[in-house]
């Protein structure tokens, strides 16, 4: 009746209603944060997460492992894609959400989002090739740029000046640009230096000079923003890629907002352990024997674990590796996992995912034997163990005092329950040796 009146003049009354509560120029979603890359973008997730919750925000986020609300899980599994994303999007309760935005999702439905507040890539190495589509790196570089193509004219795109691909993208990311980079000042390539010179935003960490000091560039002015050594997470600058992941996630909240001591004290309460970080470097210690469950999923990434355990290793023990790869993978990148193992290991343990993905049993593990072998390896000691679970419990079981077990693991969750429950001393724990194939049949594969 108020818009169409028998009589008199019409009169939209929900209008100034609506103008009240909803004033012209208010905010009217929350900033959205999303990062992806090949490696390094669920710990970069949880750090940014970590650091925004520092800050007094309430945050929504997407991981690799499942869907959080304030901290909270409210979905388990893998919800790096936009179904997931949608689920933190249509929360009301959020400040801020904070998105893991893995490849798969990108191909399957695209973004979750119109356009972002915030994008970050991580880096591009080789991996899930051969999938999709998606043939060469260059190809899986222009799928992950769509993230900081979405970002707005106000936002930020936060970049690795450090790989090649990922610095290219600055000529079609959206908002204003922001690197990051793990090189001395001097090594750093053109375009970034003239971006500090002209006033760009840029973080850096210069890991050759042992200073181990993260400073923000910013309208020339040079920032501290924390020392290397005080964040657990990159255990006094020995894990590498955790300093490039602190430094991107430093990066997107500085742009959100947050100020550096808020970040800085978020960093230094940022560790490796299982209940922060699960599937991430976690470490535990059983009866003198150290062990290490990472998710190291690629040959990328168990390349800069293998950073760490060079690092980690003793003069006296062994180091043993139960290594895995998805059989989705090509097996030219199945034969690097097995090369870089059998150049990193003492004793290999080789396993398979519980998910083949259509590979039939065994055959993945024969590709990594055959990589191991190739790089020098010793038949003699390489021993298959398919199941994951009973591949750790051979690995634990053989250890001695001193020894370091690294484990690729799949199921993380079940691998750390593993790992941090007292030793077993069921003797036949495990099948026999037979229900595995034998080394003769390995090599016939």
């Amino acid at each position: 009746m108020h818009l169409y009146p028998s009589q008199g003049k019409r009169r939209n009354v929900a209008a100034p209603v609506l103008d009240l509560l909803y004033p012209p120029g208010a905010p009217c979603r929350v900033p959205v944060l999303a990062v992806t890359g090949t490696n390094g973008k669920t710990t970069t997730t949880r750090m940014l997460a970590h650091i925004l919750a520092a800050s007094g925000q309430i945050v929504g986020m997407t991981s690799s492992d499942g869907v959080y609300i304030d901290g909270r899980r409210i979905m388990e599994g893998d919800c790096a894609g936009p179904r997931s994303a949608r689920i933190v999007l249509g929360e009301p309760t959020i400040d801020v959400a904070v998105l893991e935005t893995a490849r798969g999702g990108l191909l399957r439905e695209g973004l979750a989002f119109d356009a972002c507040d915030i994008g970050c890539v991580t880096n591009v190495t080789a991996d899930h090739l051969g999938l999709c589509g998606v043939h060469t790196v260059e190809e899986l570089a222009a799928v992950k740029s769509v993230v900081v193509e979405a970002v707005h004219v106000d936002g930020w795109s936060i970049l690795n000046a450090d790989d090649p691909l990922v610095a290219a993208m600055r000529e079609e990311a959206g908002g204003h640009l922001c690197y990051f980079s793990t090189k001395a000042p001097t090594q750093w390539p053109d375009f970034l230096r003239d971006h500090v010179l002209q006033g760009g935003r840029a973080l850096g960490c210069d890991l050759d000079s042992g200073t181990f000091d993260m400073i923000l560039y910013d309208q020339s002015q040079t920032m501290l923003i924390c020392r290397i050594n005080e964040i657990p997470a990159t255990m006094s600058g020995m894990a590498a890629f955790n300093v490039e992941n602190a430094l991107a996630a430093s990066a997107m909240a500085v742009c959100n907002g947050v100020s550096l001591p808020v970040i800085r004290e978020a960093l230094r309460s940022f560790g490796t352990s299982y209940e922060q970080s699960a599937g991430r470097l976690n470490m535990v210690e059983r009866e003198g024997v150290r062990i290490i469950v990472d998710y190291a999923h690629n040959p990328g990434g168990l390349r800069a674990l293998g950073g760490v355990i060079r690092k980690l290793r003793n003069g006296n023990g062994s180091c043993i590796g139960v290594v895995g790869i998805s059989g989705d993978r090509r097996d030219l990148d199945i034969l690097e996992m097995g090369e870089i193992a059998g150049r990193l290991f003492d004793r290999l343990v080789l396993k398979e995912d519980y998910d083949l993905r259509g590979r039939s049993a065994g055959e993945v593990a024969a590709i990594l034997r055959q990589g191991a072998l190739k790089a020098g390896f010793e038949a003699s000691k390489i021993e298959v163990v398919l199941a994951e679970h009973q591949a750790v419990e051979r690995a634990l079981r053989s250890a001695l005092m001193g020894d370091l077990v690294v484990i690729t693991a799949d199921d993380t969750a079940r691998v750390w329950k593993q790992v941090s429950a007292p030793p077993s001393k069921d003797l036949d724990f495990l099948p026999p040796r037979d229900t595995y194939p034998r080394q003769s049949e390995m090599r016939a594969l």
